[in-house]
């Protein structure tokens, strides 16, 4: 039996939503997916393209309006590639940063965390 240990500082949620994503190496690449799952400390992209372990990328996304937050809000993650993954013609990577929002304002720690931690709040 095959068990995983979970080393994530804050808990993740499957959110599936459209992503932009971009990073630079030798030139600047840009490209889009799907949010696997997201959380406070980073999230996991379903793309047919992905940078390399290591790299820093930036990705944009967007929370569409529901009961508890009445507007669409939009979200930024920076962060670091720790992980890419491809299974036949799925693959996908993880990145390790920090999610912001500036129409959240100084409290989106407060708000992104009580969205994000409610199992049954972020079922767009």
């Amino acid at each position: 039996m095959h068990r995983s240990i979970d080393r994530r500082a804050f808990h993740r949620f499957r959110i599936v939503v459209p992503v932009l994503f971009r990073w630079a190496d030798s030139a600047e690449h840009y490209d889009a997916g799907h949010s696997g799952n997201v959380g406070l400390g980073g999230m996991f992209i379903l793309t047919s393209k992905c940078p390399p372990v290591g790299t820093e990328v930036e990705i944009d996304f967007t929370i569409p309006a529901f009961d508890r937050m009445p507007r669409q809000v939009r979200f930024c993650c920076e962060g670091r590639v720790t992980r890419v993954e491809s299974c036949y013609e799925v693959a996908g990577f993880a990145v390790v940063g920090r999610i912001e929002s500036g129409q959240l304002g100084d409290h989106i720690e407060e708000e992104a965390a009580g969205l994000l931690t409610d199992s049954n709040a972020l079922r767009c």
